[in-house]
């Protein structure tokens, strides 16, 4: 889908490509003409999209994601000076996700089988919103305990607000995006609160960008100097590596 080409982005002129291929966007003006574009798309998604969509990419974390973590989980078990038994009742998984709102991919299901799987789940905190934290997931019951936020803030656990730092924890992360390209840029909503958070991520951790499928595109997204990349795209229906997963994927799989 040529994204970058299309009328409605705008000022195209103002931007320059980039040694890895990627547009860069130097003024923010075509990143907020796909913003809202992917925004109004949003609108019109069916309830029973939603739904049926909700289930599906909890499908798709369970069968594609979850064994690339385990599998270099078990890697990383296995070189350890300590027995194997140790380490898997000292070190419980933790991942990074988060609670959708409307016209996301709902991630309902997608936390329970975190949960399920025995992993905490950390989830945003927002604060002002320029603030970084975490809320801390760790079993089933906790979903039906999830504070309500009024407007277009999503859900978040009760409880008190992890710092920044927390996110050094988590194996996986899973991140909300407006279009994620192939090379593994991401256009998220603005605010840069992502931006901030990722800076904390250890090198091993699997980051992984969540959208619907039409809003994984080839041509590249125009990005501005922080943006930083993911590694995987999930959709309702696939998982699929970007380059900059594949470049870095012996750290995160086997």
């Amino acid at each position: 889908m040529p994204v970058e080409n299309d009328p409605s982005t705008g000022r195209m002129g103002a931007s320059a490509q980039t040694p890895h291929g990627g547009v860069m966007d130097q003024n923010g003006s075509c990143k907020n003409a796909l913003r809202k574009r992917r925004l109004s798309e949003r609108h019109h998604i069916s309830d029973d999209r939603l739904s049926k969509a909700g289930r599906n990419l909890a499908v798709q974390l369970l069968e594609s994601v979850l064994p690339m973590v385990a599998s270099k989980e078990e890697d990383r078990m296995d070189a350890s000076d300590h027995g194997r038994e140790e380490a898997v009742l000292g070190d419980i998984p933790r991942a990074a996700a988060f609670s959708s709102i409307r016209g996301e991919v709902p991630t309902d299901d997608l936390l329970k089988t975190l949960l399920d799987c025995g992993y905490q789940v950390l989830i945003p905190k927002l604060g002002t919103g320029l603030e970084v934290g975490w809320g801390l997931m760790s079993g089933p019951t906790d979903l039906g305990r999830m504070e309500t936020i009024g407007g277009w803030r999503p859900d978040e656990p009760e409880g008190v607000s992890l710092p920044a730092e927390s996110l050094a924890g988590a194996r996986l992360i899973l991140v909300p995006a407006l279009s994620i390209d192939t090379l593994g840029t991401r256009l998220g909503r603005g605010g840069g609160w992502y931006d901030r958070a990722l800076v904390n991520r250890t090198d091993g951790a699997l980051v992984v960008g969540i959208c619907w499928e039409e809003e994984l595109v080839t041509d590249p997204l125009p990005h501005l100097p922080h943006d930083l990349p993911v590694d995987a795209v999930l959709t309702p229906t696939g998982f699929t590596l970007t380059a900059a997963g594949r470049s870095r994927r012996a750290s995160f799989g086997s």
